[in-house]
C-alpha cells in the first residue's frame, strides 16, 4: 500500500470577495489578500476596506479555510504610524496570518502582538537557510521563498531549518527583478513598486526606432530583424526581439508554471504551494486553482501529476509558461507577451440556474453558438454538455450569442447537480469549434 505524503496548503490569490468565493469553491485551502493601501496591489485591491476584510475573514472562517492578509510595503518615515494605526485595525479581524516584508514592521508586530501569525513576505528575499533560521528564531512563522531560487536550494532550505513553515510560488507571473525589488516603473511612471503602485513597466509594449539625425522627427521605425548580441561572448547565439502591432516585449517574462516539479515540492515537505493573480479573472483563477488542486491531490496520494490538470492550464491566457527558476536557468522568451488559450476558452460565466426548466442564466464572455463544441465546468469537474436552447438578452430564441450580454442557454434539468456548481459554473468552448 502506498503510503499518503503530507498534504501541502494551497493559497490562492483573492483579488476581491467574488474572486475569493471561486478560489474556495475550486480547491483552494486559503487565500492572500492585500490590505487596503498597505500591499503591493495597492492600485488594484477589490478589498477597499475593513468591512470588506472583515467580510472575507469571515467567509473563510465559515467553510473551514484560512484568510492571509498581505501588508507587504516597504514603508518610509511618513507612512510608518499611518501603517502601525492600519495593523491594529486589521488585527481586530482576526486574520489567519500577516504577510509582512519589512524588518521593522516585523520585529514591531511581534513585540506588539505576539498572538499573531507572521509570514515573511516574498519581497524580503529569503534565498538561504541562515537568513530561514534568522527569521524563524525572531518569531516568524512561515518564510515565502523567493522566487529566484531553484529546486534543490528550497529543499536545502527545508532541510537544515525543518520545523519552520515554507512557501513557495508555483503559478503566475514572474517579476524580472529580484521577486518584486524594482525600480523601474518608478523611474518611468513615478510609482514606487515598493509602495505597492507598480505600472507593469516591464510587460508594456516598446517601439524600436532608428535614429537618423538629431530631430525628433527624423527617428524612424526600424524595419527588419533585429538581435542583440554579446560583443564579449560572441560565441553566444544572439537574442531575437521581435515586434508586433503593438511593440516589442523585451522586458516581459514568461509566467511560471510548476506542475512538472509538484511531486519533488511535494516529497520535499514544502508546506504551501503558491499562486500568483490577484488582478486574474475568476475564470483563469478556477482553472489554475482546479489544476494545482488535482495536481496536489494526485501526487499527494503516490499518483503521477494528472494530464487533467496540464489540460486546464491549456483552458487560460498568459506569456507562455515556463518551470521559473526550479530546473536552473532557461532561456527565456522575448518573441511576445501574450499566449492564447490552446484548449479553448470560457465561453460564459453562469450566473442562475433554474432547477425546474434547465436554463442558466450566463454573463457572455465568449463569442459561441449552438454548433461549438462546449463543455461545462464546475468546483466537481469539467464534462461534455449539449445545448438544447438559446435564449438571447431579449429573450429571443438565438443560434449565436455574443461577448457583453447576457442570455439563457438550456443545457437540461439535471446538468448541475448541486447549488455550488450552479453558483460557481463556466461554459467551457473548445480551441477546435
Amino acid at each position: 500500500m502506498v503510503e499518503c505524503m503530507k498534504k501541502p496548503e494551497l493559497l490562492a490569490p483573492a483579488g476581491d470577495l467574488v474572486r475569493m468565493k471561486y478560489a474556495f469553491a475550486y480547491g483552494a485551502d486559503a487565500v492572500y489578500a492585500g490590505q487596503p493601501a498597505f500591499s503591493l496591489r495597492a492600485r488594484e485591491n477589490g478589498f477597499k476596506n475593513l468591512d470588506d476584510l472583515a467580510e472575507g475573514i469571515a467567509y473563510a472562517h465559515e467553510h473551514g479555510k484560512k484568510f492571509y492578509l498581505t501588508s507587504n510595503v516597504i514603508p518610509r518615515n511618513v507612512k510608518v504610524e499611518s501603517f502601525q494605526k492600519a495593523l491594529n485595525a486589521a488585527l481586530e479581524l482576526k486574520p489567519d496570518a500577516l504577510i509582512v516584508a519589512d524588518p521593522g514592521f516585523v520585529g514591531w508586530l511581534l513585540k506588539e502582538h505576539p498572538e499573531t501569525e507572521v509570514h515573511l513576505s516574498v519581497q524580503a528575499n529569503t534565498t538561504n537557510y541562515l537568513a530561514a533560521s534568522f527569521w524563524k528564531n525572531l518569531g516568524v512563522r512561515r518564510i515565502i521563498l523567493s522566487r529566484e531560487l531553484r529546486l534543490s536550494e528550497i529543499l536545502e532550505i527545508k532541510k537544515q531549518v525543518p520545523d519552520l513553515e515554507l512557501e513557495v510560488f508555483v503559478h503566475g507571473a514572474v517579476c524580472m527583478a529580484m521577486s518584486g525589488r524594482c525600480m523601474l516603473s518608478n523611474w518611468v511612471t513615478h510609482r514606487d513598486a515598493n509602495q505597492g503602485a507598480c505600472d507593469n513597466s516591464c510587460r508594456m509594449p516598446y517601439r524600436l526606432y532608428a535614429n537618423s539625425g538629431p530631430q525628433v522627427e527624423d527617428y524612424r521605425e526600424h524595419e527588419g530583424s533585429f538581435a542583440l548580441q554579446r560583443t564579449d561572448r560572441p560565441e553566444l547565439d544572439p537574442i531575437a526581439l521581435d515586434e508586433d502591432t503593438w511593440g516589442t516585449y523585451f522586458m516581459s517574462s514568461r509566467d511560471l508554471c510548476a506542475l512538472d516539479v509538484i511531486p519533488e515540492l511535494v516529497a520535499g515537505g514544502l508546506d504551501s504551494f503558491k499562486i500568483e493573480g490577484r488582478t486574474r479573472s475568476v475564470y483563469y483563477l478556477s482553472q489554475v486553482v482546479r489544476a494545482y488542486r488535482m495536481a496536489i491531490d494526485a501526487v499527494a496520494e503516490g499518483n503521477p501529476v494528472p494530464e487533467e490538470s496540464r489540460r486546464a492550464i491549456t483552458f487560460v491566457d498568459g506569456r507562455g509558461f515556463m518551470p521559473g527558476f526550479l530546473r536552473g536557468p532557461l532561456p527565456q522568451n522575448y518573441e511576445a507577451t501574450h499566449v492564447d488559450a490552446a484548449g479553448g476558452c470560457v465561453a460564459a460565466q453562469i450566473k442562475d440556474f433554474d432547477e425546474a426548466t434547465g436554463a442558466c442564466l450566463v454573463n457572455v464572455k465568449n463569442p459561441f453558438s449552438m454548433d461549438d463544441t462546449l463543455e461545462l465546468m464546475t468546483p466537481d469537474g469539467m464534462q461534455k454538455c449539449e445545448v438544447e436552447e438559446m435564449l438571447d438578452f431579449r429573450g429571443a430564441a438565438a443560434d449565436r450569442l455574443n461577448p457583453g450580454t447576457e442570455g439563457r442557454v438550456f443545457l437540461g434539468k439535471n446538468t448541475l447537480n448541486s447549488e455550488k456548481n450552479a453558483k460557481f459554473g463556466f461554459l467551457v468552448k473548445r480551441a477546435n469549434s
